[in-house]
């Protein structure tokens, strides 16, 4: 990053790599990785050309020590999606498939309530191998097997990881000032 600022540096799933020291039996190798990030994310900073993100599904676990200043300076929680959110996820991963008369976006929407991104992908995906189980020829993907999907594909998070992740980003807000 140093050689190639201007630029942005993002961890996905930064809690894979920077989890809370101490928190694991690891023989010393995650503490070793939390170090070095630390010690050049605190290089970066001094750059002022380097903006560094990351995202994380696990904000409980991650090293407290990242949130110091000059590190990550703000915090962005992301909450799940809502029903226009959900509508749009859904228009996006059944753009390329062949849809049946009945199926209704609007209605799988508003029964997917805590459903990521990530979970809609995975509804949408198991509804069209329901419809291909049920005959292997190329057919439409109906409104029945995006009902045996659901029962498939459970949402995932539940209303208590939503309030979880809610104050835990309070928490941080605070942390960070």
């Amino acid at each position: 990053a140093r050689q190639s600022a201007p630029c942005v540096v993002f961890f996905d799933e930064v809690d894979a790599i920077a989890p809370r020291r101490g928190a694991r039996f690891d023989s010393g190798v995650t503490e070793r990785i939390v170090n070095q990030l630390l010690t050049e994310m605190d290089g970066i900073v001094a750059l002022r050309k380097v903006v560094v993100m990351a995202a994380t599904n696990r904000p409980d676990i991650l090293d407290t020590a990242l949130l110091r200043p000059g590190r990550f300076d703000r915090i962005v929680y992301v909450p799940p999606p809502d029903v226009k959110a959900r509508l749009e996820i859904l228009k996006v991963h059944t753009r390329s498939m062949p849809l049946a008369e009945d199926v209704d976006l609007q209605k799988i929407a508003e029964k997917t309530e805590y459903y990521t991104g990530a979970d809609l992908e995975a509804l949408c995906r198991e509804a069209a191998m329901t419809a291909l189980r049920e005959d292997f020829k190329p057919k439409k993907v109906s409104m029945k097997h995006f009902e045996e999907a659901l029962k498939l594909v459970p949402p995932g998070l539940t209303p208590e990881d939503v309030k979880a992740y809610e104050e835990i980003s309070k928490t941080f807000k605070k942390i960070l000032g």
